[in-house]
């Protein structure tokens, strides 16, 4: 795991479990975005479908034998990935009467049978249903990996059926040391890992793919903070972005709206004291607060789950709207 060491520990941990007496058949790896959860289940895939490295107890897939090339080349019979399809942002139970078709059929190539399935929070009630069977009466020298970003949200009869690995955010250092040889500032950086709970590869894409994205929304924001800008204008611009995200952003503001108000200290808040730019010098009410972000903490895991189908437009002027009132109200 050098090129991601927060996961050396993890990694060790289930190398020992393996040769110990064996990994389950169900395993659930559960961390936030970006952690590198999926990192670690295609290594762990790949080092079960290996038959020298589990012939002879390898730390690593061994890396050029017939099962590692077929690895590398993407077409492995034996190992399967089930995720959202067509654009859809559940995991349907079509996806999955595709894995327990292919768990009933025999390896190919390997002893064993790996699935990986991500995220399995936003599995859909059937799909499920369909996947139950399989996670109590695996077939076969099978695996099952699962992956989750809400582990609170998978459903208790999936929870129940995996055992559960925690993939831990690295210390603050760690993740300053990774982004910094990437190339990235420690300033950006911090920025970036605080912004995406502590997850350096969530960090690294944000920098990369959304911190632009971000700012002209937190430019809007602020804009109609302070009564520049019309609603119309700001929530078709919101509209154009990726709803999570927006909402996800929102979610950050009034978090540390609470912080602020609750006097702890902008270094410890996610957009490092940031929210003082939307209101200067206002006391902003926390019961209003807290009552906005408890409602865009629903709508953020309801998107998360892939559920919600929301009118973009008319939820972002709702939003806005509910952010003015706090606003108006404080002026008052």
């Amino acid at each position: 795991m050098a090129d991601l060491p927060w996961l050396e520990l993890v990694w060790q941990g289930l190398i020992r479990r393996q040769v110990n007496g064996g990994l389950p058949h169900a395993i659930m790896f559960s961390g936030v975005r970006g952690i590198g959860k999926h990192h670690l289940a295609l290594k762990l895939a790949q080092w079960l479908l290996c038959d020298q490295a589990q012939a002879k107890t390898l730390n690593e897939a061994c890396g050029s034998g017939h099962s590692c090339n077929l690895w590398k080349a993407g077409s492995h019979p034996d190992k399967l990935l089930c995720e959202p399809e067509d654009n859809s942002k559940q995991i349907r139970v079509e996806s999955i009467r595709k894995v327990n078709d292919f768990l009933a059929q025999t390896s190919q190539i390997s002893k064993s049978q790996v699935v990986i399935i991500r995220p399995i929070e936003v599995m859909n009630l059937n799909a499920a249903n369909a996947l139950l069977k399989t996670l109590e009466e695996p077939a076969g020298s099978s695996y099952l990996i699962l992956e989750a970003e809400r582990y609170g949200s998978v459903l208790p009869t999936i929870r129940s059926r995996c055992q559960r690995v925690v993939v831990a955010a690295p210390s603050m250092e760690q993740g300053l040391e990774y982004l910094s040889h990437q190339g990235i500032t420690t300033e950006q950086a911090t920025l970036a890992l605080n912004i995406n709970q502590g997850a350096p590869l969530a960090a690294l894409r944000w920098i990369s793919e959304e911190s632009e994205p971000q700012q002209q929304w937190f430019d809007l924001l602020k804009q109609w903070s302070a009564g520049d800008i019309n609603l119309q204008t700001v929530s078709e611009k919101w509209a154009k972005l990726e709803l999570i995200d927006v909402i996800y952003w929102m979610y950050l503001v009034l978090l540390d709206g609470l912080k602020d108000g609750l006097q702890v200290s902008s270094e410890h808040q996610s957009l490092q004291g940031r929210f003082k730019e939307l209101q200067p010098g206002a006391t902003l009410n926390l019961s209003k607060l807290l009552t906005l972000q408890t409602k865009v903490q629903s709508i953020l895991a309801k998107l998360q789950a892939g559920l919600g189908n929301y009118n973009k437009q008319l939820l972002c002027e709702s939003l806005l709207l509910d952010w003015q009132e706090i606003i108006r109200g404080d002026k008052a």
